[in-house]
């Protein structure tokens, strides 16, 4: 037994109870009526009745020691992309397998906790297998293993796949500390097919201008044929080119040049015209939208001297189309012309003839700054809406933390692992506290989060301000091309800031961030911004969303996000898609209307040939072992009978509260109740 507090507490309560019970017993013997057996039996009572209360107060615990049996952890892991549909046997694994394989695996349960996963462009923890995934990470099930059971960890994995990943990191490159048994599945045998491997072109260009739309066309067992590439519009052909097939795994590259004449979303489709057979027709197109805008947006990035960090932001922003970016020498007079949307301004020095103009434009026109700020002296110059305390003179490394209460934008779950693992930046040694800003990452100083900002956000009467403080943002964008093979994190993360920064124009009070493209595999998250006369964030009243796609229609009522609103539409159907956004604010109506298109893509349509080597890899650098479908029954049996897999025994203390225990309490109320019925039977 164990106690919550002293046991030599006992003592005092002893003596409590024992004063109480003589008490109570010399106050009876008073009683002409009462004999001295039914006073010391009463008092006894009395004594049992107290010391149990006291006793109680010390939380006594009973303390047990239990064995547990655990089964070692097997994860069967189930490729669900459409690729595994697009062979022979489609109609086998449409309708047969998914129960053949819960039945091979049930058998395993004997010997394993099994639970199940599914993975294609994400891994979810179920067994509803449906083929419906349009994209395959066979990376991320190492990943999210890691992440899920850190605690009890799998002793084994079965990974049953085709091999095919076209998303994610190479799984070859993965340190797996458990064996991993793979399951080949799919056709290895190469059918005559001719493919749209890829489309290279840009979402958003603009007009008056020609740019290029890129195809990679690919082909198998084809030799010696022609495939007619077309390029089509809404006016009919625009380009067509004739690749001559001159190997049996033909890769070739078509480029169509497209003058963009007038604004707004385009749909252009590129199409294989073949007259053979081949395996599938339906890789054979591909539908592109294209943004072409009329470019009005201009940003400005002022520097004091030249710094990696300005070409960084520069090449993420021009490719978009949506902004037309200048840089500038702050030793140089402004250019002429209107003023830009947003100014960048790269360690600006506070007494800077331009630089001062630039502040006093911005000022009047309440146009949006972002200061990137690399050095001590600069950090402490601009030390206004924060403050700094630095220690010494020295520097120190800090990573970025990402702040999940940050209220501006959404960063995905992978966006922000992926941020998290970015290289640190130099920061003076000491503090910057944001005061009343909001960071969006703060900063992890030797894997010790901090609160001392990195990257933050202010809004003041509608003035917004963005800081960077440290050395080391533009090896960002190196690094994210170095892990992931582009730069589209570094990007996604400078155009949010910059759409942040420029989303309010004029008096406008009703905004949002309906993007014109998204694509099929992208999750649709809207956020809405309503501001009352005096433009201060309300969210009092309902804002309703009404989505148009063909001659269906769709309602939906936003989801209050801190002062905004906020709504997910997961992942929509490809096509074109109007929309209106409402809002009533004291008799007064705001409305948004627009549309908006979802391009596609289904990667799963290509690389239909299995490819079992890397499985086998997998297999022989885990320890596992590699066998086709057919032999996942001998399989299943060689891991019932190795004897690697034995269950471990744990052992681990049990505490037993008596304070929780009804019985005690109905225990005391019988005591008072024996001492009641005594006094008034025999003392009446």
């Amino acid at each position: 037994m164990v106690f919550g507090y002293s046991f030599w507490w006992i003592v005092p309560i002893l003596f409590i109870s024992i004063a109480v019970a003589r008490f109570k017993y010399r106050k009876l013997l008073k009683l002409p009526d009462v004999k001295p057996a039914l006073a010391l039996g009463i008092a006894l009572l009395r004594f049992l009745t107290v010391l149990t209360l006291l006793f109680l107060l010390l939380r006594p615990a009973l303390s047990f020691l239990r064995h547990l049996r655990e089964k070692p952890l097997l994860l069967i892991a189930q490729d669900n992309s459409a690729s595994l549909l697009n062979n022979k046997d489609s109609l086998y694994y449409r309708n047969e397998y998914p129960e053949f394989l819960r039945k091979q695996a049930g058998e395993l349960e004997e010997k394993f906790t099994v639970e199940w996963l599914t993975f294609g462009k994400n891994t979810d923890k179920n067994n509803d297998i449906d083929f419906s995934g349009t994209a395959t990470d066979i990376s991320g099930v190492f990943d999210y293993a890691e992440q899920n059971y850190a605690v009890r960890r799998p002793e084994a994995l079965v990974l049953l796949s085709d091999g095919v990943y076209n998303s994610g990191v190479n799984p070859r490159y993965k340190t797996i500390g458990y064996p991993v048994y793979t399951v080949g599945l799919g056709d290895t045998a190469e059918i005559p097919d001719v493919f749209i491997r890829q489309a290279e072109y840009d979402k958003f260009n603009f007009v008056k201008t020609i740019f290029p739309v890129k195809a990679q066309v690919a082909a198998v067992k084809q030799k010696g044929k022609a495939v007619r590439c077309v390029l089509r519009d809404y006016t009919g052909v625009l380009g067509e080119q004739t690749l001559r097939i001159d190997s049996d795994n033909f890769l070739g590259e078509v480029t169509f040049r497209v003058a963009a004449r007038t604004q707004g979303i385009h749909k252009y489709t590129i199409t294989l015209e073949t007259g053979f057979e081949e395996r599938s027709k339906e890789n054979n197109r591909r539908d592109l939208y294209i943004h072409i805008i009329d470019n009005t947006g201009e940003i400005l990035i002022a520097y004091g001297a030249p710094h990696p960090d300005v070409a960084a932001i520069s090449e993420a922003l021009r490719p978009t189309g949506i902004y037309n970016v200048t840089s500038h020498d702050l030793s140089l007079p402004l250019p002429a012309g209107s003023p830009p949307l947003l100014y960048i301004l790269h360690n600006p020095r506070p007494d800077d003839r331009t630089y001062l103009r630039i502040a006093e434009e911005a000022e009047k026109r309440k146009t949006a700054l972002w200061y990137i700020l690399t050095d001590r002296t600069s950090i402490e110059a601009f030390a206004g809406e924060y403050r700094v305390h630095f220690l010494q003179a020295v520097n120190e490394y800090a990573s970025p933390a990402y702040n999940r209460d940050f209220p501006y934008f959404e960063l995905s779950a992978q966006e922000v692992k992926g941020y998290e693992t970015y290289p640190p930046v130099v920061v003076p040694f000491g503090g910057i506290d944001p005061q009343a800003g909001k960071p969006l990452f703060t900063q992890n100083i030797k894997n010790t989060p901090t609160a001392y900002g990195l990257m933050c956000f202010y809004d003041r009467g509608g003035r917004r301000t963005t800081y960077n403080w440290g050395e080391g943002f533009w090896r960002w964008r190196l690094y994210s091309y170095r892990e992931t093979g582009s730069h589209d994190l570094f990007n996604t993360l400078v155009h949010k800031t910059v759409h942040y920064l420029t989303s309010r124009k004029g008096n406008e009070r009703f905004i949002h961030d309906i993007k014109p493209l998204y694509d099929e595999t992208e999750e649709v998250v809207i956020q809405a911004e309503l501001y009352n006369e005096s433009y201060e964030l309300v969210n009092t009243p309902d804002v309703r969303l009404t989505i148009r796609s063909g001659e269906k229609e769709y309602n939906y009522t936003l989801n209050r996000n801190g002062e905004k609103y906020r709504i997910s539409l997961g992942n929509l159907a490809p096509g074109e898609y109007g929309y209106l956004l409402s809002a009533n604010l004291r008799e007064e109506t705001f409305e948004q209307k627009g549309s908006f298109y979802v391009n596609t893509f289904n990667q799963e349509l290509n690389d239909l040939v299995s490819d079992w080597s890397l499985l086998d890899e997998i297999a022989q650098r885990t320890g596992g072992k590699s066998v086709t479908l057919s032999q996942i029954d001998e399989l299943f049996h060689e891991m019932r009978q190795n004897s690697r897999f034995v269950p471990v025994t744990k052992s681990e203390w049990k505490y037993l509260e008596l304070n929780e225990l009804a019985w005690l309490g109905i225990l005391l109320l019988l005591l008072l109740c024996i001492e009641w019925f005594l006094l008034k039977y025999y003392a009446a």
